[in-house]
């Protein structure tokens, strides 16, 4: 299909947007900015808000005075860009300072067991979500839902359907703004969604804040605290609730898989493949759509050169933790297989795990990909060529990685 057919070439930003954002912009010119990216003025607001003041791990703040940075350097950052930041940067803070008062009164929360967690990881666009929200059925498992996800410590207290609902008006805001953005990834608020936003840095943050520098700082660094307090999220998440078995899920898992794993040692890995030229070029016109809303420009030719870069890296440091471990501790699921018979991987799957598939988890499994069959989605159309990418690049770029797992390019 011709590139400018593709869903990145017709996506439009809407009227409104593109008015506020110029507004914001010549505000900005003016010496007169708009949105505050100033640490200590968020913290001032976190506190605030909450009436909390117990940070405890200068670290946390530290690293995201870095992240930050990063954000500000953007060349191609818009007005828009920033307030969705600002935005995200106080929901870390106040769940963070929620996280320190919920440990200061259940001091014993930190001995609490997650269980044997299902971790899904891999490659974006591989049938992640598809499966994930499928196991999330189970009434044995707890895939945490996209409110809960914003408000972790809240989802137990009874502000609980408050945050609900502010996660409805959240996904209603990102729908109406484009649908077509929305539709590459549909959200609910009330479906098991990315546990990226429990980290407090991740590879998710380069999808639209930063960009290649933020990845080059990112890599190297140990990610063992950010998973940490990931745990204790969860921990938090299931404090004094019956005990169910967690289904998590994030593509920016991979690069931190021994991190992650260092954290969470008896977790079981989901590993998700799908044919590489489908993969790329489908994340990085999801990342383009993304960025015709948040940036003055979208390159798209160096947008697909910075994920191969990221994802052949991710790919390849997470082979090297799978290495590291009992071959039994990973369950690899191929996306065709998925797609055909997804009752028929989920058997596989807990067969592996050595979980048991109640009758009533199946007929609820089944009853949500029958609901799941029925929406209606717009297409996504997308080619590599766009990007600047061929299969012999990817060829190149993944070859261990295609030999290792016999995953095609086309």
């Amino acid at each position: 299909m011709p590139s400018s057919n593709s869903t990145f070439e017709s996506a439009k930003v809407p009227l409104p947007i593109r008015m506020m954002v110029s507004v914001m912009t010549t505000l900005d010119s003016l010496g007169v900015p708009v949105v505050n990216l100033d640490l200590q003025k968020a913290k001032e607001a976190a506190e605030s808000k909450t009436g909390l003041q117990e940070w405890n791990d200068p670290q946390f703040l530290e690293d995201l005075a870095k992240l930050i940075e990063f954000v500000k350097r953007s060349p191609t950052a818009n007005s828009l860009l920033k307030v969705n930041f600002r935005n995200d940067l106080m929901r870390r803070l106040t769940n963070f300072l929620k996280l320190q008062e919920f440990k200061r009164t259940h001091p014993d929360l930190t001995s609490q067991s997650v269980g044997t967690p299902l971790i899904i990881a891999g490659l974006p666009r591989t049938g992640t979500t598809l499966l994930h929200r499928l196991l999330a059925q189970d009434p044995g498992s707890h895939g945490p839902a996209l409110w809960e996800l914003f408000a972790p410590i809240d989802s137990v207290t009874p502000q609980a359907d408050s945050r609900r609902k502010d996660t409805e008006g959240f996904v209603n805001m990102v729908r109406n703004t484009s649908l077509t953005l929305w539709s590459i990834h549909p959200t609910y608020a009330n479906e098991a969604d990315e546990c990226y936003f429990l980290l407090p840095q991740s590879a998710g943050d380069i999808f639209i804040y930063t960009g290649i520098d933020y990845w080059n700082w990112f890599l190297p660094r140990s990610a063992r605290a950010d998973y940490e307090l990931y745990k204790q999220y969860l921990q938090a998440m299931h404090y004094g609730q019956r005990a169910r078995r967690w289904v998590l899920k994030s593509p920016v898992h991979t690069p931190k898989l021994d991190d992650m794993l260092s954290v969470f040692p008896n977790a079981q890995v989901i590993w998700c493949h799908r044919g590489l030229s489908h993969v790329i070029a489908s994340w990085v016109s999801f990342a383009a759509v993304s960025r015709k809303l948040t940036h003055k420009s979208v390159d798209p030719i160096q947008l697909g050169r910075e994920w191969v870069k990221i994802w052949s890296e991710s790919i390849a440091a997470a082979q090297k933790a799978r290495d590291q471990r009992p071959a039994s501790q990973f369950f690899d699921v191929d996306y065709d297989d998925l797609v055909l018979d997804p009752m028929g991987m989920v058997r596989k799957v807990y067969t592996h795990f050595g979980i048991e598939l109640t009758v009533t988890a199946e007929a609820k499994m089944k009853a949500w990909l029958d609901k799941d069959r029925q929406q209606e989605r717009l297409g996504h159309r997308y080619t590599l060529d766009q990007y600047g990418l061929t299969p012999e690049l990817l060829e190149r770029e993944f070859a261990d990685y295609i030999k290792r797992y016999n995953v095609p390019v086309d």
